[in-house]
């Protein structure tokens, strides 16, 4: 073990930590040489098996409510990008990275969700916006809407008639498809102007009391209907701070109104590319957190709603250039970890899950250690050519040769570079697989098993007593009239009986 780890290149692990701000980012560190021994595996499951014993002691039979929902989203984040991104969150730390933690494995329950749309296979982020947020699935490309056209209320709008604080951060454009799902119901996903609109002047964005991510311009220069939708949230919010920037969100934090952040005209800059004008996702979270805490008081100690998107996770997948995604990823993990430690377990339900997942791939036999975003100079193709750590099944580069033949993407092969591809595409693709969720909090053990990725905000909606449907408030009186119902003749209501 110890002559492998000599092996591991060091120059890709370097320029990775050149690359990185060391802020958010817990240090992690491992012994090579304890690992050798049983010892050091028995004794550290018997640490992990009283952890969890402790954290979920009494999730089972929890009756309490929750009074704080946070969903967080990782857009495509599939689970090859966590477990590539929690090898290079230990690699930054000088760990070899496989025994590194990601903020969600410390939450006790876990689940997968099914993640197609009505007519598609593999689904986009219109339809699973609509789904995870408002639980009806619904077509490719639309959003807040059944596929018959029916509006579809989220579970922001849920909590806002239920006295809850509310609010929206995003890395994306506010008008792009998951944070839209929030608030908005179109079609087509590509009436953003049309999103932005609805944001600022109908319900529940007009509302929001946090609203935090990019796309300044879907609210004024590009709109050719002279509305001043930025004037109109003022006007709206007399209250209220805008800010354009983090020094601009710092100052906003001491303030008592409802709050919009657009740092961007388009998306927020990947973090890796952006200034230090612009917030990171764990500090809007933070100040998002803050603020919706104390318009929680203020109003009566309602508590609130937050929906959380590390939405570029997505777009360095669709680029292929795996250094941007699982950078994107960490970014998430770091707001993950922010918010775990602000809030209160015993009165906050935190979900992670993502919307949909990526063709990223860990192929191969690669030694424990290799760069996760280098090479596995180890094993070789048919033809003895090396391949990277990391493919995507469909994308922009195949490292070909001018005779159209495999050549290795060892020298052109950096952090922040496209990542290798089997198909030649015009871009990275979603994939159709099943996606992660993760909970802890107030009837956390909910989110178990697998589920149809539209279940989700019922169970937030049944945590919190929000919504029309089954909650933890009326649960004994829906029991009841179940076991009545129960009664009948063919004894389908001994099979739909929630228990």
């Amino acid at each position: 073990m110890l002559s492998q780890a000599k092996r591991v290149p060091i120059l890709p692990i370097l320029l990775i930590l050149l690359l990185i701000p060391t802020s958010c980012i817990p240090v992690q560190t491992e012994s090579v040489e304890e690992e050798q021994w049983s010892s050091f595996w028995l004794h550290q499951a018997q640490d992990q098996l009283r952890e969890r014993l402790a954290r979920s002691r009494d999730s089972i039979t929890d009756g309490r409510r929750a009074r704080n929902v946070v969903m967080f989203l990782g857009d495509g984040l599939s689970i090859a990008t966590m477990t590539a991104a929690r090898i290079l969150k230990g690699q930054r730390s000088g760990g070899r990275g496989e025994e590194a933690q990601l903020a969600v494995e410390r939450f006790p329950f876990a689940g997968l969700s099914k993640t197609y749309c009505l007519d598609e296979q593999t689904p986009d982020s219109a339809c699973t916006a609509t789904a995870y947020l408002g639980g009806v699935k619904t077509r490719s490309g639309t959003v807040g809407q059944s596929a018959g056209g029916e509006q579809v209320d989220s579970i922001l709008q849920w909590a806002q008639r239920g006295g809850k604080a509310t609010g929206v951060v995003t890395t994306t454009r506010l008008t792009d498809a998951s944070p839209a799902g929030a608030y908005a119901h179109v079609r087509r996903r590509g009436e953003e102007l049309e999103i932005a609109r609805q944001l600022v002047e109908e319900q529940p964005g007009r509302t929001m009391n946090v609203i935090l991510g990019g796309g300044l311009g879907k609210f004024a220069d590009e709109r050719s209907d002279g509305k001043d939708l930025l004037s109109q949230w003022r006007q709206s919010h007399p209250n209220g701070c805008f800010s354009r920037s983090l020094a601009e969100l710092r100052n906003c934090s001491s303030g008592t109104g409802d709050l919009l952040g657009l740092f961007s005209d388009n998306h927020m800059a990947y973090h890796l590319a952006a200034s230090r004008e612009q917030p990171r996702l764990c500090e809007m979270a933070a100040v998002a957190i803050e603020r919706l805490e104390h318009k929680s008081r203020e109003a009566g100690n309602g508590g609130y709603f937050l929906f959380i998107e590390g939405g570029r996770i997505d777009h360095g997948h669709h680029e292929t250039r795996a250094g941007y995604a699982l950078d994107e990823m960490l970014e998430l993990d770091a707001a993950v970890e922010a918010v775990a430690k602000m809030t209160d377990a015993r009165e906050t339900l935190l979900v992670v899950t993502a919307d949909h997942a990526h063709t990223l791939s860990m192929a191969g036999y690669a030694r424990r250690g290799t760069p996760i975003l280098g090479m596995d100079e180890q094993q070789r193709d048919v033809n003895g050519v090396p391949y990277s750590t990391l493919n995507y099944a469909i994308g922009k580069w195949q490292s070909l040769d001018k005779e159209g033949r495999r050549e290795s993407p060892a020298r052109t092969l950096s952090p922040t570079s496209y990542t290798p591809s089997y198909i030649h595409g015009r871009k990275g693709v979603h994939s159709g697989e099943d996606v992660a969720v993760f909970a802890m909090g107030p009837q956390a053990h909910l989110f178990g098993g697998v589920m149809e990725q539209n279940l989700l905000p019922h169970l937030m909606g049944y945590a919190a007593c929000l919504g029309s449907g089954i909650t933890l408030c009326n649960h004994d009186q829906d029991t009841d009239a179940d076991t009545d119902a129960d009664t009948d003749a063919d004894g389908v209501g001994d099979q739909l009986k929630v228990t």
